[in-house]
């Protein structure tokens, strides 16, 4: 019946212990402190005064049963190094070995229960990186608890005196403080183990939140941040899907949008608040929580707090987004940390903007070049082959300058990016028609094209292709042939410029296929990278070449 008792204040001490863990597994300073990977000294030591205050506390309730005082001091000892780590550890294991030493009964296992509980922490401490990894089972702490215990035992027996008394409480109280310490330590774990749990709960719902909000908000940034309905629908957003209570989005210098919810209080907004300007000049997250009575922010911010992150595009901050939240103790590390993943992602959105607008110049650049080609010769022979035909049909010289005038008008046009087939193959014929003037019957052209064409396909696209082969399509005889054929297919049309040369040295093929410049002309080049950039890298532009001539192939797919 003494033994019954015995054990049900044992499992008392043990419930009051679990008890314990559960108010500090719900101080969030503690949930932070035992989440944290990294400890500052200033946390190690808060964790080591509390799990010291447990194992004190573990000593000061222990069972008195006349040769010795049973104890659950091995609980916090043990959790202390477990979840603490060996710092931590050691530092609350000497805590309660101090107590233990100087007012635990009976003095002659004061020094054996002082060994044993800095013991228990040191071997806590030593499986911290195994638990930390998520390996260990609820069986395998069952097991070191009682290895624990049986070290405690043996302690006693090596370390107190005289030995047959020693003996005699091992024997007593080597059973239900094993097996019962044994099986507390796995409650009093299991209670803080809520709090990686709420972690993971926590984690997991933040993540939902941030991909949520990203989705809602990246596509806004597609053209960067500039005044326009993209910023107003993306404060909005960001209101809708956050607890934030105003949200506020700036370039460099300007605020482009500003919204709040349920507040009636209007700040100054004629400048960018300060937390802003410091997030933008630091390239960093920024957080205020009080401002001078003098700030117009005053009256506001008496209930709420602000957070600034920058968006940064090359280590250059180009704008920022400011959140107002409900004023706490402290910043709620989830609210910056969503903050944070917002504009990070955010700011890789604008700068795929920036590049998007920037290869979006770089082809119109390279298109007005194509279109600013003007070869000087082609100029200078046609003026003079019309000039010469003045002399003998002044009626073919006004025909000739009328196709010169709409040629040159639709080079330099600079007009849509797409234009329908059939303008682009009239100026094909403009060009030709102009060299027939010069080379009269040694330049022949036939034409294999149907009467509609019904498709847009890159302005001034032919005009290179068609050039290259009246400049080299001579045959064996001196004369140019040019073919240009036109077939429609369920895809497209596929256009077909052949001519009766020498064909294309292997190295020009070669490096058009690398998108580099043969010669001084851009015109081949250029045609394949906007062929490219249209049609993708099988970009419908194939070159057959022998020496009996050339066939350069291009494919206009439908829809583009």
């Amino acid at each position: 019946m003494q033994s019954d008792n015995l054990i049900f204040q044992l499992i008392l001490n043990i419930g009051l212990l679990v008890l314990v863990a559960n108010l500090l597994s719900k101080l969030k300073i503690i949930q932070n402190i035992i989440q944290q990977e990294r400890r500052s000294f200033k946390s190690q030591v808060l964790l080591a005064l509390m799990f010291g205050g447990i194992i004190i506390l573990s000593t000061y309730t222990s069972i008195d049963i006349g040769s010795y005082n049973l104890n659950t001091r091995v609980i916090g000892a043990m959790t202390s190094g477990i979840l603490g780590g060996p710092i931590v550890g050691l530092y609350a294991s000497l805590i309660g070995a101090v107590y233990v030493y100087f007012f635990s009964e009976p003095q002659m296992f004061a020094m054996a229960s002082a060994f044993s509980t800095v013991l228990f922490g040191l071997l806590g401490g030593g499986f911290y990186p195994y638990f930390q990894r998520g390996k260990w089972k609820y069986r395998d702490l069952f097991l070191l608890a009682c290895f624990a215990e049986f070290c405690d035992m043996i302690a006693l027996l090596r370390l107190a005196s005289p030995f047959a008394d020693a003996l005699n409480t091992v024997l007593e109280i080597a059973v239900p403080m094993i097996v019962l310490n044994s099986i507390g330590i796995l409650i009093f774990i299991s209670s803080f183990n809520n709090v990686f749990i709420q972690q993971d709960i926590e984690s997991s719902r933040q993540l939902q939140q941030a991909s949520e909000l990203t989705q809602k908000c990246l596509p806004l940034l597609r053209h960067g941040i500039s005044k326009g309905d993209n910023m107003h629908e993306l404060a909005s957003a960001i209101l809708r899907e956050t607890d934030w209570m105003g949200v506020m989005i700036t370039d460099r210098t300007d605020i482009l949008e500003w919204q709040q919810e349920g507040i009636e209080y209007q700040p100054d907004l004629t400048s960018i608040p300060r937390v802003g300007k410091y997030a933008m000049q630091t390239g960093g997250l920024s957080t205020m929580y009080n401002v001078p009575r003098s700030s117009s922010w005053y009256e506001w911010m008496k209930e709420y707090s602000m957070a600034a992150a920058p968006f940064v595009i090359k280590g250059k901050s180009v704008g920022c987004l400011i959140v107002w939240m409900k004023k706490r103790w402290v910043f709620r590390k989830s609210e910056l940390e969503l903050l944070q993943h917002l504009v990070t992602l955010g700011s890789f959105q604008i700068a795929m903007a920036e590049l998007e607008h920037q290869e979006i110049m770089r082809q119109q650049a390279e298109l007005k070049a194509l279109q600013f080609q003007v070869n000087p010769h082609f100029l200078f022979n046609a003026l003079n082959t019309i000039s010469c035909v003045c002399r003998e049909n002044a009626g073919r010289a006004r025909e000739l300058l009328v196709i010169l005038a709409n040629y040159f008008r639709y080079n330099l046009a600079g007009g849509a990016d797409m234009v329908p087939m059939e303008e682009e193959i009239n100026h094909v014929k403009d060009y030709l028609e102009l060299e027939k003037g010069r080379f009269e019957d040694k330049l022949t052209v036939t034409y294999d094209v149907p009467e509609q064409m019904d498709i847009m396909i890159p302005t001034l696209i032919l005009q290179p292709v068609v050039e290259n082969a009246v400049k080299y399509g001579i045959n064996r005889e001196g004369k140019r042939i040019v073919n240009i054929s036109v077939r429609e297919s369920e895809e497209g049309y596929t256009v077909e410029i052949s001519d009766k040369g020498k064909g294309f040295p292997a190295e020009v093929v070669e490096k058009l296929e690398e998108g580099g410049t043969v010669g001084n002309s851009i015109g081949l080049s250029n045609v394949y990278k906007r062929m490219k950039s249209t049609y993708g890298e099988d970009c419908g532009i194939h070159i057959t070449s022998s020496g009996d001539g050339s066939c350069v192939q291009l494919c206009f797919k439908k829809g583009r």
